[in-house]
């Protein structure tokens, strides 16, 4: 039985890299304490208080700052656009739409964001959404192994694996030298070779957005 549990699971976890990651479109608006994807450090502040501390990541080739709280809550922004980016919280006092918080059954997550389909990313279960206004904003509800309700909550519009990593191609590095370029300056024989390594960093110099 236990060898039947097991392949069982190795099956299910290979049938969804072979099919990709699926997200099921909404209408419901995206955030979370009041704050939503593409607002500013400011709105953050006012929805969250003051962080804890920050770091830096790359991210798929994007420098995103990350600011992190005391109860666990890490809200991501774009270093180059100053726009909100990542949002993860597990406590349950925040509260999504429609009161849904950390706790929720599946009944009342796909109330109010639509039925879901269980998708496995790094090991973990989800129901996974996009919005239909903005497809690139995702929401990913991760859900208790044994029992489906909900345990975590992330919004963003990030790159979720290497494959929309490829999708998405970009990168800062590529973005600072095509502003020096737009420039008077003559940079012709320094930024081929600089543009060549930002194009192999896209693929191999990044850090998971997870």
């Amino acid at each position: 039985m236990k060898i039947r549990i097991i392949l069982a699971v190795v099956f299910l976890a290979a049938a969804a890299l072979l099919t990709g990651m699926k997200s099921i479109p909404t209408d419901t608006e995206f955030s979370c304490n009041g704050l939503k994807l593409g607002d500013s450090y400011t709105a953050m502040e006012n929805s969250f208080g003051k962080p804890w501390y920050s770091e830096n990541r790359r991210v798929y080739g994007r420098s995103v700052d990350y600011y992190v709280y005391h109860d666990k809550t890490v809200i991501g922004i774009a270093k180059k656009t100053g726009e909100v980016v990542d949002i993860t919280v597990s406590d349950r006092k925040y509260f999504l739409p429609q009161g849904v918080k950390i706790g929720a059954t599946p009944y009342k997550m796909q109330s109010v964001f639509g039925k879901g389909e269980k998708e496995f990313v790094d090991g973990k279960i989800y129901f996974v959404y996009n919005s239909q206004s903005a497809p690139q904003q995702r929401l990913l509800l991760q859900l208790d192994s044994m029992e489906d309700f909900l345990v975590g909550v992330r919004l963003t519009t990030l790159p979720l694996d290497d494959e929309e990593a490829d999708a998405a191609m970009y990168d800062d590095d590529v973005d600072k030298i095509d502003e020096l370029n737009n420039g008077d300056i003559d940079t012709s024989a320094v930024t081929s070779a600089k543009k060549q390594d930002a194009a192999a960093k896209i693929r191999i110099n990044y850090e998971k957005s997870w």
